[in-house]
């Protein structure tokens, strides 16, 4: 089979080809961060099509409204979304996340090879990292660019808590496979600098631009407790601490928890998790070990629901695992606070250390450190002045920098660039 490469003219619409594991319904950073660039996106010009997963994720389980089924194409304002088979599980072992994210690359791939239909350039995020090598070979085969927007560096972020040794057969495949697509690509997108100079270092040649993580703030700002449908409102007189976001391998709950129990005699103080995912069973466990009385965790939310969740915390916590890979990443969770004048207490070192202290809206505790973090909670609830001034800078920090819409202009520029419609 051939494939005629086909350019566009200047007054055509860039013909893109977004590829995200994971999309709305589905909620996670990915999917929100994919959401909002592909809607700005189509206002710039672009026609955007959307390849996808039948939405399941952090469930482990269909959401209601789709089946399990090998393809369905939706229209979409922007173009279309496809979303296609995968091999669902709960992702409780390595294997089970092998397969669930090899199954996506397969589906993926054989949609692709009897797809006639043109692209300029076809867009993946990443992670996880498998479907890029699907869109790798395609862009190869049909002659399109290939850009991927690496998210979370990878296979450096497995190499935590001993998931896997750093001289392991799939550490070192996994490298492989990294250095294989940064050098296939023809630009790779990183989400912060430091994340960038690490791209730039293993694929041994400058072709890396810098997108940063961001927020929609239209969707995310403070909510009034009048405008709010949630049930579950602060009640009078409550200090909520919040965390919203995955229960995966990034983030310290354990330490969130531990600081949970440290405050326990503030009886004011109350603490909520949002969120589900891998660690779920895990971190339930740990907080029945723990026993901590002023800790609730209420599950998944939707997408809409977040702003008026986060809208009720006093302080939101951004807690992060100690790891080398992750010194590069900047939350996704940390800019949704910010969106909604909320302060933030971050647990974390390198990349989003700095931007914290960039924004003067946040504090900063070691990595782990679960009673500073205490303590610095205790002080927050003692001194609502300075609450107030750190939250006072939240907002505009990020409307200046950081929104989704600065993102995807950004993003468009670039691609733009690839192919000679600057």
């Amino acid at each position: 089979m051939t494939y005629k490469k086909i350019y566009p003219s200047e007054s055509e619409p860039i013909r893109l080809l977004y590829i995200s594991q994971y999309y709305p319904p589905e909620v996670g950073a990915g999917a929100v961060r994919a959401e909002a660039m592909v809607r700005v996106l189509s206002t710039l010009g672009f026609r955007v099509d959307v390849l996808t997963e039948t939405p399941n994720y952090p469930i482990g389980k269909i959401y209601p409204g789709y089946h399990a089924e090998w393809k369905r194409i939706d229209d979409a304002p922007s173009g279309t979304i496809t979303r296609l088979w995968v091999k669902i599980n709960q992702r409780s072992s390595i294997l089970d996340q092998m397969v669930f994210f090899s199954s996506f690359m397969v589906s993926s791939f054989v949609h692709l090879i009897s797809d006639s239909k043109p692209y300029d350039v076809i867009f993946v995020s990443s992670p996880p990292i498998f479907v890029s090598i699907t869109a790798a070979l395609i862009s190869k085969l049909k002659g399109t660019k290939f850009v991927i927007e690496v998210r979370d560096l990878w296979p450096d972020s497995a190499v935590k808590d001993n998931l896997f040794a750093h001289q392991s057969w799939f550490i070192r495949l996994g490298r492989f496979i990294e250095r294989w697509l940064y050098r296939s690509a023809d630009r790779v997108i990183a989400v912060t600098e430091e994340s960038a100079k690490v791209i730039e270092q293993k694929s041994g040649k400058q072709n890396t631009s810098v997108v940063y993580n961001g927020v929609d703030t239209e969707v995310f700002r403070f909510i009034p407790e009048g405008e709010m449908t949630i049930p579950d409102k602060k009640a009078k007189g409550k200090f909520r601490v919040g965390y919203v976001g995955s229960l995966g391998l990034i983030h310290d709950l354990h330490s969130l928890i531990r600081a949970a129990k440290c405050c326990e005699k503030e009886t004011d103080i109350e603490f909520m998790i949002v969120g589900d995912g891998v660690k779920r069973d895990e971190m339930l466990s740990f907080m029945k070990d723990i026993n901590p009385s002023n800790i609730r965790w209420v599950g998944m939310k939707s997408h809409e629901e977040i702003p008026q969740y986060i809208s009720t915390f006093d302080v939101a916590i951004n807690p992060i695992n100690k790891s080398e890979a992750f010194k590069s990443i900047v939350t996704v969770k940390f800019y949704e606070y910010l969106a909604c004048e909320v302060p933030v207490i971050s647990l974390a070192e390198g990349a989003q250390k700095s931007i914290s202290d960039r924004s003067q809206a946040g504090i900063n505790c070691p990595v782990g450190d679960y009673i500073g973090l205490a303590e610095t909670i205790k002080d927050l609830y003692r001194n609502p002045k300075k609450r107030q001034t750190l939250a006072n800078h939240a907002r505009p920090f990020v409307e200046h920098e950081f929104s989704r819409t600065h993102q995807a202009h950004t993003l468009a520029n670039t691609l733009k660039e690839i192919l000679g419609r600057s």
